[in-house]
């Protein structure tokens, strides 16, 4: 009998045992859960649309809708990261204090104040004042252009090293005047000052003041611009008003003339 006693205490043991070690080995549930959010703005509260969130820990992400909404898995311990255009970005540790339960949690994005420098606008008086303007225009180095800059005094380097004795001197052989790029600037630079007298002599001598001075039109004052047959470098080199004044005075003539003619017709 007390051996049955003893017996039945023991399987009393051995049960309760494996009881708690069921207990102790039972599948954790998992703690990941899906929350959802609202995106807004932090002064008016107005929704913020495709915003980019990221689970920084869980490398999962999404795009909020055009109402702000958007929904992430986020358990105890991620990070999400939200940024949007025009925004400051922000970043959301999970502590514990999001419950999947609740209908959504509203998250403020900061709008960013972006700063632009002051923009000067000034008038030139004449062209020529814009061209020495802006060919003395100095503009911020690129970085190609900065690269390109120290390659350029790489191969100076190099070529400095490099033992030039044996070639020819300046004076030594046949001399083929002005390099290539030297005569194409000044070409250049012959353009643009025969454009330049050009721009002068239309503004001082056209058939418009022409025809104000003396009323002419049509054929006639065709037949008179003819007739004045003024050099380009007179009328850029003589003020408006010498300019004038010898149109009338040439006008004078050419009435003269006209009324010759026509007497002699007659």
């Amino acid at each position: 009998m007390r051996k049955w006693f003893h017996l039945f205490w023991l399987l009393v043991i051995i049960a309760s045992n494996r009881s708690l070690t069921a207990q102790v080995l039972l599948p954790v549930p998992d703690s990941l859960r899906v929350i959802n959010f609202r995106v807004t703005d932090y002064y008016t509260h107005e929704p913020i649309g495709l915003a980019h969130v990221m689970n920084i820990t869980q490398k999962k992400g999404c795009i909020s809708d055009l109402l702000g909404y958007f929904s992430i898995p986020f358990k105890l311990g991620d990070s999400l990261s939200i940024t949007a255009i025009g925004y400051h970005t922000k970043h959301v540790l999970n502590w514990g204090q999001f419950n999947k339960d609740t209908l959504f949690y509203e998250l403020t994005l900061t709008p960013k104040v972006y700063q632009i420098e002051e923009v000067k606008i000034s008038r030139f008086s004449t062209y020529d004042r814009f061209l020495r303007e802006f060919a003395n225009l100095k503009l911020t180095k690129t970085k190609e252009t900065k690269q390109q800059e120290v390659i350029q005094l790489y191969f100076l380097k190099i070529t400095k090293g490099l033992n030039l004795r044996n070639l020819p001197k300046p004076t030594m052989g046949l001399s083929f005047g002005k390099d290539w790029y030297q005569k194409q600037n000044e070409k250049v630079a012959e353009a643009i000052e025969k454009d330049r007298k050009k721009r002068i002599a239309d503004r001082k001598f056209n058939a418009g003041i022409v025809s104000s001075l003396t009323g002419l039109t049509g054929n006639e004052l065709q037949d008179f611009m003819e007739f004045l047959n003024f050099d380009e470098n007179y009328i850029v080199t003589s003020t408006d008003y010498e300019i004038r004044e010898r149109i009338l005075d040439r006008f004078k003539e050419f009435e003269t003339a006209k009324k010759g003619e026509n007497n002699t017709k007659k």
